[in-house]
């Protein structure tokens, strides 16, 4: 067998070895790494990897780790695992030295977010921010996601967001940055699915590229990277041909804005107006506060970032 040969059996074999559903988190600060713990557990995957960028964080993530074990603990400032090594290869963007982290107070724990999703070593992936609540498991929410009895939403489009809540852009109409066609739709960065193509791969390293290039831009989003997601996916769109796919509200819902009194419990879509069918949550966005995640442990201070 010759050598050409022996390469395409091995590129073969490596792409059937990627697993064909994975979650992928990023968590910085104890607490941001409790509420991604405690996202995960409905999954009931063992394909969830949770990124930290501190020896601290990565701890908390084992100490969490229960003894099923549904998600793994991904430092991605050490090893040899995939998110490390593009850690290490963007490091004019990731090094605790690059002028990019020092944009916005925020900045690193968004380069953190973006390395992640660019990294995610499945075949298909779900991002979904640590404050998320899956109501189900991940098998199931797979199955919502089907376009036809054969045929997935994920066989169909290279990503699929949730557009974001807000209905009229926030960014001051003087910032000629936030270009975009008036109709176009913001897509929110908290719940992502994607299928692994070379098309996303190039519509994530653009947004971590034109994210450290925001400059004076990232004060007016306080940090925040979804704008320049949602201009980089209509680049994307034209540039690349990028197939987009904008699931309903239900897939990154803010029960806690139905319900104002926050009374109501993470999943529920029953209004006060008492619908006879409410709609099914798939994935709860921001329904519960922090002390709702620190009062079980028992150490809240710990959590809090107020002991040692």
């Amino acid at each position: 067998m010759g050598r050409r040969a022996r390469l395409v059996l091995g590129l073969l074999a490596a792409v059937d070895a990627i697993p064909d559903l994975g979650v992928i988190y990023a968590a910085s600060g104890r607490l941001h790494v409790l509420m991604a713990t405690e996202s995960a557990r409905p999954l009931k995957s063992h394909l969830v990897h949770i990124h930290t960028q501190t020896e601290d964080d990565h701890a908390t993530c084992e100490r969490l780790r229960d003894g099923q074990k549904w998600w793994s603990c991904v430092d991605v400032t050490r090893g040899e695992h995939r998110a490390a090594q593009l850690w290490r290869h963007l490091a004019k963007y990731t090094s605790a030295e690059s002028e990019c982290r020092r944009l916005h107070g925020d900045a690193p724990n968004r380069i953190l977010k973006i390395v992640a999703i660019a990294a995610a070593p499945f075949k298909r992936n779900v991002f979904l921010d640590a404050d998320t609540v899956p109501c189900f498991d991940l098998a199931t929410l797979y199955t919502q996601l089907r376009a036809t009895e054969e045929r997935g939403l994920l066989d169909l489009y290279d990503v699929l967001f949730v557009p974001a809540r807000e209905s009229v852009p926030r960014a001051p109409a003087r910032l000629a940055s936030w270009a975009r066609a008036p109709a176009w739709v913001e897509s929110n960065g908290g719940v992502i699915f994607w299928r692994r193509t070379p098309e996303t791969a190039r519509l994530f390293h653009r947004w971590l590229a034109s994210y450290c290039r925001g400059g004076d831009d990232l004060a007016h989003f306080n940090g925040g990277d979804q704008h320049i997601l949602s201009r980089e996916v209509l680049s994307a769109v034209q540039r690349d041909r990028l197939l987009v796919y904008h699931l309903l509200p239900i897939w990154n819902y803010r029960s806690w804005r139905r319900h104002f009194s926050n009374k109501q419990e993470c999943c529920s879509s029953a209004s006060v107006t008492e619908e006879l069918r409410p709609l099914p949550i798939y994935i709860d966005h921001g329904c519960r506060k922090p002390r709702d995640y620190v009062k079980r442990t028992g150490n809240a201070s710990w959590f809090l970032g107020e002991g040692g």
